[in-house]
């Protein structure tokens, strides 16, 4: 008997061996709202946020969320983003975009001469000078910029941030869904486990007065998704719509308001 179960043991190693003992993948999938839902539209594939003055718009299609935003001056003037008073906010706590950081960089040149020969006819003779190099490095100090400058009727980017850091526990629901099955829960702006969002301030010009962009976002919906339901194969279209008849594997739930993180199980 005893023999017997040392064999299956042994078995069963083996096999986990062949297989590599690998771990299932898992999608954990945010779906958000903004919490004010007359101040945000989806346009463009992007949440856009647009007054008099700018657009603001994010994407937080990406692992873990991408809490940046692209900045986009309406104006004919110069628009002044204050780094130093703008902010990202993940449940209540502040994250300063500024941090005075500095950076080196690097610069290294070299000037090489090559091998040059001389040959005298009148004199039956040649004269050669060997190759040689000389190297030269620079290094100069950049520094972050506490504002940014953004042209008129142009766009810049930031971003620093993630929204999340790991999968939540969601309670009663399993976090190993089968294929067909993802698992989750909804929220309301009243129960939401994650509220995150941008504080902007900037001014119009040089002499304008201080104004901000107040974005808030929360978690409506959190699935647990099994990895092998989280692509799906379309058939791919060209730059005007239309199937070309080539299919092609993407990504599903890829919306600008939703995001995800990855586990094994």
């Amino acid at each position: 008997m005893k023999r017997t179960s040392t064999l299956i043991i042994m078995a069963a190693l083996a096999g986990c061996l062949a297989v590599g003992c690998s771990k299932t993948t898992y999608f954990q999938v945010y779906q958000t709202q903004p919490v004010n839902a007359n101040q945000c539209e989806t346009k463009d594939g992007k949440i856009v946020h647009e007054t008099k003055n700018c657009a603001v718009q994010y994407n937080f299609f990406a692992e873990f969320g991408e809490a940046g935003f692209w900045f986009t001056n309406n104006t004919d003037s110069v628009i002044f983003v204050n780094l130093a008073e703008s902010f990202f906010i993940l449940n209540g706590n502040a994250n300063d975009y500024y941090q005075a950081r500095g950076w080196t960089t690097t610069k290294s040149s070299t000037i090489t001469i090559s091998k040059q020969e001389r040959k005298d006819k009148k004199k039956k003779s040649s004269e050669s000078t060997e190759g040689s190099s000389t190297s030269e490095m620079k290094a100069s100090q950049v520094s972050e910029r506490a504002v940014i400058a953004v042209p008129p009727h142009s766009t810049k980017y930031v971003s620093e941030y993630r929204i999340a850091t790991k999968e939540m526990e969601l309670c009663g629901v399993k976090d190993t869904p089968k294929k067909g099955k993802p698992l989750g829960l909804s929220f309301t702006v009243d129960n939401s486990p994650l509220f995150f969002g941008n504080y902007i301030t900037y001014t119009v010009g040089t002499s304008g007065k201080k104004q901000h962009i107040d974005d808030r976002f929360f978690a409506s919906e959190i699935i647990n998704v099994n990895g092998a339901a989280m692509y799906e194969v379309v058939r791919e279209k060209d730059a005007c719509g239309k199937e070309t008849g080539e299919k092609v594997e993407q990504v599903r739930y890829s919306t600008p308001d939703r995001f995800y993180i990855t586990y094994k199980r």
